[in-house]
């Protein structure tokens, strides 16, 4: 199978978006092969043709994904031969779901400036986990399609957390989920992401989805609006919230993308 791809680079959280059609039934499969393929890849997006102007984004855990969104937003710009500092707003069919996402971009040089609206956050409650030899209590954020798990102040270690979110993810109901261990004075966090159907587990550098799920929990503890800038390894992403008395009724991240190259690879599955 000969596939075309385009390297993205939204706040070095690096996305290949497959432009050539695959079936969504060899979609993991083809992911699991590009990622190795691609040792800095973190994750993998399918663009569905259905006979409209616009591609369908279908990630590969079938989640949603904000850094994944802003890419195909700057990559139809690119494709579109958008004029430097000019916002085009798009609404993107994306998978996570059910209604079409806006999103704008900005092309500046060497990069695009975009922001997604996100899908509003389904549930915030805390679980309990078995951890070690008792069981620890988290807020996990309940995103279409993903469930961040929120690890606050040292609660998880570095070394303990893929073992802790493989057994943790069994008993969530989401096809992705994360783990995100976050340092609350320095507004930091390192974001690991499962993704069921391929078996992955991968250290993002930038997480828009768990970036979105730091902000609406900061949102529902503070029951207030937040303006937040959180740090990752890639770099930082923007996160701004409404609230509404009783829930978070509004939700957009914001960042940067680059767009790498274009390949050509012949995949055998």
């Amino acid at each position: 199978m000969e596939l075309e791809y385009t390297v993205f680079d939204p706040t070095e959280n690096i996305t290949l978006l497959v432009t050539s059609p695959v079936p969504r039934q060899m979609q993991p499969q083809v992911a699991g092969r590009l990622l190795e393929l691609e040792p800095d890849g973190e994750q993998v997006g399918f663009l569905e043709y259905c006979g409209t102007a616009q591609p369908r984004l279908q990630m590969m855990g079938g989640e949603f994904c904000g850094n994944a969104t802003m890419s195909l937003g700057a990559w139809l710009c690119h494709r579109e031969k958008q004029p430097l500092g000019t916002t085009e707003e798009f609404l993107l069919e994306v998978s996570g779901t059910d209604a079409p996402v806006p999103c704008s971009v900005t092309p500046v040089p060497h990069c695009s400036l975009g922001t997604v609206s996100m899908p509003l956050p389904e549930k915030i409650e805390q679980r309990t986990f078995p951890f070690g030899d008792g069981e620890i209590e988290l807020p996990v954020v309940f995103l279409p399609g993903i469930c961040h798990i929120i690890a606050p102040n040292g609660t998880v270690q570095r070394h303990q957390a893929e073992n802790a979110l493989r057994t943790w993810a069994d008993r969530l109901p989401c096809q992705a989920a994360g783990l995100l261990l976050l340092d609350q004075e320095q507004m930091h966090f390192d974001p690991l992401v499962y993704v069921k159907d391929t078996g992955t587990f991968v250290w993002e550098r930038g997480c828009g989805s768990g970036s979105a799920a730091v902000g609406c929990w900061f949102t529902a503890m503070r029951q207030a609006d937040q303006c937040l800038s959180l740090k990752q390894p890639g770099g930082t992403i923007a996160v701004v919230t409404t609230w509404d008395g009783s829930a978070v009724t509004g939700l957009s991240i914001s960042g940067t993308v680059k767009i790498g190259k274009t390949k050509t690879v012949d995949i055998t599955i």
